[in-house]
């Protein structure tokens, strides 16, 4: 009923386990640099935002910058300081 297999049955059989193999650990080194890839971009963007905040909190100009803004009497529009008049007879904020 059982017979002892052959030695190319055993060959073979030997070479798919060992390529199987192989391959599962050629995947798990490529989704490793993914992930290592993945989280260098993610320290990147944080850093980048650490500095944008570091430059705000300065001072500096930069796009983001909040303005204050104040309510034109006439017109009712919010109008950023240092901005010019809104257009309309009266402004407060007229050049």
């Amino acid at each position: 009923m059982f017979s002892m297999p052959g030695l190319p049955k055993i060959l073979v059989l030997i070479t798919i386990i060992v390529v199987v193999w192989q391959a599962f650990k050629f995947i798990g080194r490529v989704q490793k640099a993914r992930i290592a890839e993945a989280q260098a971009r993610v320290r990147e963007a944080q850093a980048q935002a650490r500095g944008q905040r570091q430059a705000r909190s300065q001072g500096a100009p930069g796009r983001g910058a909040v303005a204050e803004t104040r309510e034109c009497r006439v017109c009712g529009a919010y109008v950023a300081q240092g901005m010019g008049a809104c257009g309309k007879p009266g402004c407060p904020f007229g050049a």
